[in-house]
């Protein structure tokens, strides 16, 4: 049976790798992967059950793979699929010899059966904000794995007895957990985090959590990888070649060595421990600091390091980088070799794309280094290398930049010469030892002769850049920071104007908000210093400002967060209209808007939906909601997207009214009324927020409305609270919340949290929000909960009878009694125009003889 699903696996293999002929559905063709590579994110050698010595090597992918290599013969044993997983960066193995692996970007913990041949899908870590599994190791006393995470910067658990447990956040701030090591000796776990670095010394009997890096190192990125070994730890820095020698026992540094593998291997002959640095292997005695050189002529980095047995002859092997190199050093006769693992390429997720001087789609690569160059007019693909991953693309004359990840470095490409690795594409640009990681944003000025880039700073960086590059004279003419934690985000220039428009993101370079609002500036590229002016947008606070477009009227559009941006130069007034309720997410990838053909459309892509904007009437219409990235366009008119490792294309013209998605209406709960006489509901603002009015069916920004302020609701309409007359909120769940009512404890009242305990109790006379209510209980937010019992009361306002009135009760048709001026009445719900007092009680709501107040 095993040997059955092999074969079919083999199928499914060959069906990955191969290009296929694309596949048409409407508008949208499917033009296939574009981009196959070999990476190996990490590998590991160990003993099999039946102490066979075997290499387990992760294949980045779509999807991700684990692959099984027979270390006598260096053939693949067996190959399996990681279920929903694009790479994996972390891998264990146990001492029933199962193999752990931690992926990304769905945060999955899997395991592996050399035995069954068979992997288990553990499932998701965390929450659904995190994205990946960093690292991992294992506890042999309590049968457990443990793993790092971010963006949450936590650890977790995994047991057969316990399933998943998480242990919290490791370090206030800090949001990757980077690395991990545990000591079961003293019930220890060693973390290392970023950005900053820290090195976590964590009491897993007093909880007691100590940062045992050296203060001189607290500025790097990260601790980036930990190993444990005989009474030393080693903690390798992220983006600087060092690797740090501390002792356990009084938690010092021994030695600073030079080094620049992924860590050290095992322990062999004593002491000793094995790295890289430049491209040579080292023996190092940590208990004098004293390395030396062995025999070795790496291609590369050592990406893996471990001590395994083969044919009884004891072997440091692994990964030479992430290509297949795979180097074998013979412990007893120094004796050294490398070969290239035979490992099937695989369609690799589509990072970025872009359209060339020559009308060519760019495709880049997730992590791979390289570019997918598909050819509308012979609708073939070619794939090149020797270039990174693409953040943006530009182009001046017949020229192509790319800005590359990491190290933000510049690549120009000659369009008119052949594609040579090295030599053209040729590096210009290498930002990284000022700190910088990711040119985010390219821009050509043709007239001038010059590149403009903004770029995101490394992890630990708080700040971006901002830089000009001379193309004649081939180097930088001007380059400046960005104002404090803040990065690149994107950026357009305009002919008509010498204007550049520059955006930013609120990001610094570990991935934390600044207090600052992303900016828009008009640059002026004739000035000197490159003078920029800020254009103030309304709408208060925002995370990023992306996808930078100028139509041939002159008007800027973008996106701000969620929100379409419109402005218009001339008048100097900026308007932001709603795209989606949903919050941005994310500090890399990048929203886009691009002009049609017809020069009467905007297509825009916002977390992954597919939309067109009017640019006229600005009427937004939604095509697609999840899968659809980073837009390019040929110059037949045609659309281009991403949609993981496929390229597809979109035919605009055969857009129709059957591909429009309807969006769902904002509804109130417990409230049947969409357009009341009298207030239903209130909606509170934490935040600044824009107030739109109704203009025939469209919605026209008013002004700001202020932070901390609640609005009485009247109603609903499309995605929209009505807070009477013609003016309306746009529903932002991260920004606003309404409430129907207030609960109102006469006795003490239990407050139950989510899983049903109790959180505190009510007091009497305390009162809170309602957000909606069922038969048993009150919801008073976040999932929190108070039962409806005769300790509590609910009200959604009180009325006042200006005059005498009648009261009335369900069921009959006459009223039953007269109500004198003066009284007042609690509210528990609204039918229509009734105001329900309760026990079949209600009044006919009359604006002239009563005043009806919302609380």
């Amino acid at each position: 049976m095993k040997l059955l699903r092999l074969f079919f696996s083999f199928l499914l293999l060959i069906s990955l790798l191969t290009f296929p002929a694309s596949a048409t559905g409407g508008p949208f063709e499917n033009l296939g992967p574009q981009v196959k590579y070999v990476n190996v994110i990490r590998g590991k050698a160990g003993l099999d059950q039946y102490g066979q010595p075997r290499f387990y090597a992760l294949l980045q992918g779509e999807p991700a793979k684990l692959a099984v290599i027979d270390l006598q013969t260096e053939k693949i044993v067996d190959i399996e699929t990681l279920p929903g997983a694009s790479a994996a960066w972390s891998i264990e193995i146990d001492p029933q010899h199962r193999v752990w692996v931690g992926s990304t970007p769905n945060e999955h913990l899997y395991r592996y059966d050399p035995e069954t041949k068979e992997i288990t899908d553990l499932g998701k870590a965390t929450t659904t904000s995190n994205t990946t599994i960093w690292d991992l190791t294992y506890d042999k006393k309590s049968n457990r794995i443990f793993g790092v995470t971010s963006y949450g910067g936590s650890v977790i658990t995994y047991s057969e007895e316990e399933g998943f447990k998480s242990l919290g956040g490791v370090m206030k701030g800090r949001r990757y957990a980077r690395s991990v090591e545990y000591d079961e000796k003293t019930n220890t776990l060693y973390v290392g985090v970023g950005s900053p670095a820290a090195l976590i010394k964590w009491d897993l009997d007093t909880n007691q959590k100590t940062n045992i890096l050296p203060e001189k190192y607290q500025k790097d990125a990260s601790v980036y990888d930990l190993n444990l070994s005989r009474g030393r730890v080693y903690a390798k820095m992220e983006n600087q070649s060092m690797l740090l020698v501390i002792n356990t026992k009084n938690d010092q540094v021994e030695h600073e060595i030079p080094a620049d593998s992924r860590g050290i291997s095992q322990a062999w002959d004593g002491d000793t421990v094995f790295y890289s640095y430049k491209k040579k292997l080292y023996e190092l005695n940590p208990k004098d600091g004293k390395s030396k050189e062995v025999n070795s002529d790496l291609p590369a980095t050592a990406a893996s390091l471990d001590i395994i047995s083969i044919d009884g002859q004891p072997k440091l092997v692994g990964l030479s980088a992430n290509g297949g190199k795979f180097y074998q050093y013979h412990l007893k006769e120094d004796k050294y070799k490398d070969t290239m693992l035979n490992l099937p390429s695989q369609a690799v997720d589509i990072y970025n794309v872009g359209q060339g001087v020559n009308g060519n789609i760019y495709s880049s690569g997730f992590i791979s280094g390289k570019l997918g160059v598909y050819n509308p007019e012979s609708k073939e693909t070619k794939m090149y290398k020797g270039v990174g991953q693409v953040e943006d693309m530009a182009s001046v004359g017949k020229k192509m930049y790319f800005g590359v990840y990491p190290n933000a470095i510049l690549y120009e490409y000659d369009t008119a010469k052949n594609w040579v690795p090295g030599e053209n594409p040729k590096r210009i640009i290498n930002l990284g030892d000022s700190g910088q990681d990711r040119p985010k944003a390219l821009a050509g000025d043709e007239e001038k002769e010059r590149l403009y880039a903004g770029t995101i700073p490394k992890r630990g960086e708080k700040t971006g850049m901002f830089l000009v590059y001379d193309v004649n004279k081939r180097k930088i003419s001007y380059k400046e920071k960005l104002s404090y934690n803040q990065s690149a985000s994107a950026m357009v220039y305009s002919e008509q104007k010498d204007i550049l428009y520059f955006a930013t993101s609120a990001y610094d370079g570990s991935g934390n908000l600044s207090n600052k609002s992303a900016q828009l500036y008009a640059v002026d590229t004739n000035s000197p210093k490159y003078r920029k002016k800020v254009i103030q947008l309304p709408g208060g606070y925002a995370v990023k400002i992306s996808a930078l477009t100028i139509t041939p009227d002159g008007r800027l559009w973008g996106i701000v967060d969620n929100k379409l941006l419109v402005y218009d130069p001339e008048k100097e007034k900026p308007s932001l209209y709603p795209i989606t309720p949903n919050q941005i997410k994310g500090m890399y990838k990048t929203e886009s808007l691009l002009l049609d053909p017809s020069g009467k459309n905007l297509y825009g892509t916002f977390q992954g939906m597919l939309f067109k904007v009017d640019i006229e009437s600005l009427e937004i219409t939604s095509y697609r909601t999840s899968d659809v990235f980073q837009l390019a366009n040929d110059s037949q008119g045609n659309l281009y997207y991403n949609s993981r490792s496929n390229l597809w294309k979109i035919r605009p013209e055969d857009l129709t009214k059957d591909h429009i998605l309807t969006p769902g209406e904002l509804t109130l709960p417990n409230v049947s009324s969409t357009n009341s006489s009298f207030p239903v509901a209130r909606v509170y603002s934490e935040h600044t927020i824009l107030l739109y009015r109704k203009k025939g069916s469209t919605m026209v920004p008013v002004k700001q409305l202020k932070a901390d302020s609640s609005y009485r609701v009247y109603g609903t309409y499309k995605n929209y609270y009505h807070i009477g007359n013609d003016y309306y909120i746009y529903n932002e769940p991260h920004k606003v919340s309404a409430y129907v009512g207030r609960v109102y404890a006469m006795g003490e009242a239990a407050i139950l949290k989510p899983d049903g305990s109790v959180y505190r109790t009510l007091k009497p006379g305390e009162n809170m929000k309602v957000y909606s209510y069922d038969d048993q209980s009150y919801d008073v937010g976040e999932g929190y909960k108070i039962q409806k019992n005769g300790a509590v009361t609910f009200s959604i306002g009180t009325v006042e009878l200006n005059s005498n009135s009648m009261m009335f009760q369900y069921g009959e048709n006459l009223p039953i009694f007269k109500l004198q001026a003066g009284e007042k009445f609690e509210i528990v719900k609204t039918e229509g125009n009734k105001l329900i007092l309760g026990n079949g009680y209600y009044l006919e709501y009359n604006k002239r003889t009563m005043t009806y107040k919302k609380n």
